[in-house]
């Protein structure tokens, strides 16, 4: 076990900047930053909260049988 200490902000800032897709310090590209997604309306949540238990209701009833 190493006793070294750790710099957390270091750490931290290296992580931030792979998750934006900066080039990371070993020279690899992280993959570019996704766009932020739309906001959705109340009716598309509406579908995607509807599609989203048919779908689990579905998986119940395979068990089941």
């Amino acid at each position: 076990m190493s006793g070294g200490r750790v710099n957390w902000s270091r750490v931290n800032s290296r992580n931030r900047m792979r998750r934006q897709g900066v080039e990371d310090v070993t020279g690899l590209i992280a993959q570019p930053p996704k766009q932020p997604q739309r906001k959705l309306s109340k009716a598309e949540h509406r579908e995607q909260a509807e599609a989203a238990l048919l779908a689990w209701r579905a998986g119940q009833t395979a068990k089941d049988q």
